[in-house]
């Protein structure tokens, strides 16, 4: 089935963004088909499917009145056999002539970035998955969560760590010698007068992300975070 939905008539429903600012979504429930292929035959000796609820949201950082923008959600590492941190989010898409099911959850963070251009407005985007259902298994599922890694941008120019949405762990982000870890990228195109952008890439490892600053005219911004799960079956 095909159908048009309309952002206008599109709502999100979760607490990560509870004042609005939510520029776009997308969702699924993706099944990764497993099929047994034998010699002799082109039937598949046995099929079994895992499907899971994949979901990306992109918002706006907070107004300058300090309103908006999301919510600061910690990444704490798992230590026990128990589910990590979820956030709940429930999309009700408005289609055009049909009637489509909401999208529901407690999903997982999994990835966390931030963007911002001189004079414009930040943006950050999450990306989240949830447990799988497994067809057959009666058993339990954990998602337990490892240490948040990524890089930001700094230098003169760029914004605070803080104010593009990650609080760091310094202290982990260094090297045995106690330095930052940091690559450089540059490139520049010919033309009337042609401009280009040299740029320093720091690794961090982040305990927290989101509650992220929208406007800071003048400064750009860019961060890329993975949050790491791994499911464990008993």
């Amino acid at each position: 089935m095909c159908a048009v939905i309309i952002g206008a008539g599109t709502t999100v429903t979760t607490t990560l963004f509870s004042n609005g600012g939510i520029t776009s979504v997308n969702f699924g429930f993706s099944p990764q088909i497993n099929r047994l292929w034998q010699l002799g035959s082109w039937s598949p000796y046995d099929t079994y499917n895992i499907q899971q609820r994949n979901l990306s949201i992109t918002g706006y950082g907070t107004k300058p009145d300090g309103q908006g923008g999301s919510q600061v959600f910690q990444l704490t590492p798992s230590t026990s056999c128990a589910d990590a941190s979820t956030i709940a989010v429930t999309v009700n898409p408005g289609a055009c002539g049909v009637a489509l099911n909401p999208f529901y959850d407690d999903f997982f963070p999994s990835s966390y970035s931030y963007t911002k251009d001189n004079f414009a407005f930040g943006t950050e985007t999450w990306s989240f998955i949830s447990k799988p259902v497994i067809e057959g298994y009666t058993g339990t599922i954990y998602f337990i969560r490892g240490i948040s890694t990524g890089q930001i941008s700094v230098g003169a120019g760029i914004m605070t760590a803080a104010d593009m949405g990650v609080v760091v762990n310094d202290s982990s982000s260094k090297d045995s010698s106690g330095n930052y870890i940091e690559g450089t990228s540059g490139s520049v195109s010919a033309g009337f007068p042609g401009i280009g952008e040299y740029s320093t890439q720091r690794e961090v490892v982040v305990s927290s992300v989101g509650g992220s600053k929208g406007r800071d005219d003048g400064n750009r911004g860019n961060v890329n975070i993975t949050i790491p799960n791994q499911q464990i079956y008993v």
